[in-house]
């Protein structure tokens, strides 16, 4: 394990998880008796999507990681990529750091990351809070994107390799349109990872029934992909979720990201 000062007390680290994938993340630690904020990023991006949150939670322990085969973290075989492994890494990140409490913070594919963490970890996990939820249950058109995605990942995989890869930073191209995100994505990770992805999403199930500690649900409203009626439906029949609907796109951490933190300060007093 290696590590290096970058800001405040803010330190870069690797480790080796279950598979001897080396997983980056940075961590801020202040504290010995706060629980860790963990943040997890979607499905193509990295931890530079929750860049200001960094500085609103400097006085806060935190992690925020690359996903296997995301941003600064390792390349791992295709197979390897689901969401049970993701959430296996965050399990060796937290044993190495010997982390008693989590609070956990997931966007799109990191909210599936963070729900199936959760399942697992339910005494350590105190808090979630979740953006854009992406799984069968809340999506819409499911069955045709994932046979959709099937086709594409049959004739782009095999040419698609670890092209010249660059880490993206996010909130460098904040005020950028909608679109531009797909294109940062495959610009960073390679494009048979985001597929394999966007399947293992279209096959995940889970239910926001099922969630019995206190969560932070962020509903966009002008998110054209998510069934929003389903997830206000499943919410509201469960005393542990609060929800906040935001007028975003699927893209609520660069483009809403001040009302969300404030949020999200008020949610973790």
């Amino acid at each position: 394990m290696n590590a290096m000062n970058v800001e405040f007390i803010m330190y870069q680290k690797t480790i080796k998880s279950f598979d001897r994938t080396e997983i980056y993340f940075i961590i801020n630690r202040v504290s010995s008796t706060q629980p860790f904020i963990i943040f997890i990023h979607g499905a193509g991006s990295n931890h530079s999507v929750y860049k200001p949150f960094f500085h609103a939670f400097e006085f806060h322990n935190f992690i925020a990681l690359d996903l296997r085969n995301h941003g600064r973290s390792g390349k791992a075989r295709l197979e390897t990529i689901t969401i049970k492994n993701f959430a296996k890494d965050i399990e060796a990140i937290v044993a190495e750091e010997k982390i008693q409490e989590i609070i956990i913070i997931g966007n799109s594919l990191g909210a599936a990351v963070a729900l199936e963490f959760y399942k697992n970890n339910r005494k350590k996990t105190k808090q979630m809070v979740l953006f854009t939820l992406f799984s069968k249950r809340y999506i819409k058109s499911a069955v045709f994107f994932h046979i959709l995605t099937i086709i594409a990942s049959m004739l782009i995989i095999p040419f698609s390799g670890w092209r010249n890869l660059k880490f993206q930073d996010y909130h460098k191209y904040k005020e950028r349109p909608i679109w531009y995100y797909p294109y940062l994505d495959v610009r960073g990770t390679p494009i048979g990872t985001v597929l394999k992805l966007i399947r293992e999403l279209f096959s995940y199930s889970f239910s926001l029934t099922t969630v019995k500690i206190p969560t932070l649900l962020f509903v966009c409203i002008d998110d054209f992909i998510t069934k929003n009626t389903v997830i206000q439906s499943d919410s509201k029949e469960n005393k542990h979720i609060t929800i906040i609907n935001l007028k975003s796109y699927h893209v609520p951490l660069t483009r809403n990201y001040k009302e969300i933190i404030k949020h999200v300060q008020t949610f973790l007093q």
